[in-house]
């Protein structure tokens, strides 16, 4: 049987930690139904000129993101489709916010809820750490943001002077943002 100490799994359960939040990135541009979760963008033709066009981001994609792989897939539809323009209907962008208490402790964060503290009547959600010599909070905010983007889009040719929304050239959305639209890892 293999016999670790309490700082040699510290050490290892950190090693971990880091290594997993290394893994951490932002949704890459891809289909939601393609990966079977609910990242990435998904959209419905309602007519032969419109369609609802969405993006989610998970924890770790910005707002900007979000909008701008939103726009992309609005582009390539209307490329797809033989259109070289189309005109954002209406568009929204939610934003999701998570906020979870998470436990704290002075041992390097390795076990959650222990360490080397005694629990006493300083107030609710207190410790005393006996190597700082103080109280600290027994538990921490954290937030995280999810951004969803929404928009209808009209499809044409040529100029339309009776759009009653922002108005984008298909192909020039696809040549600014190409470059930093991140596809997926095969």
């Amino acid at each position: 049987m293999l016999r670790v100490s309490n700082l040699q799994f510290a050490a290892l359960l950190g090693a971990a930690t880091l290594a997993l939040g290394g893994c951490a990135s932002s949704t890459p541009y891809q289909s939601a139904q393609s990966t079977g979760n609910e990242y990435g963008y998904s959209s419905e033709q309602l007519a032969s000129d419109r369609y609802r066009v969405m993006f989610e981001g998970n924890d770790f994609t910005s707002r900007e993101t979000v909008e701008n792989y939103l726009l992309y897939r609005a582009a390539e539809l209307t490329r797809r489709n033989g259109y070289s323009n189309f005109t954002l209907l209406n568009d929204n962008t939610q934003r999701e916010l998570d906020v979870d208490t998470v436990p704290t402790t002075t041992f390097a964060g390795a076990y959650p809820g222990w360490g080397p503290t005694w629990y006493y009547g300083t107030g609710f959600g207190t410790a005393y750490d006996p190597f700082l010599g103080s109280t600290y909070p027994a538990q921490r905010i954290q937030t995280s943001d999810q951004y969803r983007a929404s928009a209808t889009i009209r499809m044409y040719n040529g100029m339309n002077t009776n759009a009653s929304g922002p108005t984008f050239d298909a192909s020039d959305v696809l040549a600014r943002l190409g470059d930093n639209v991140e596809m997926p890892e095969m």
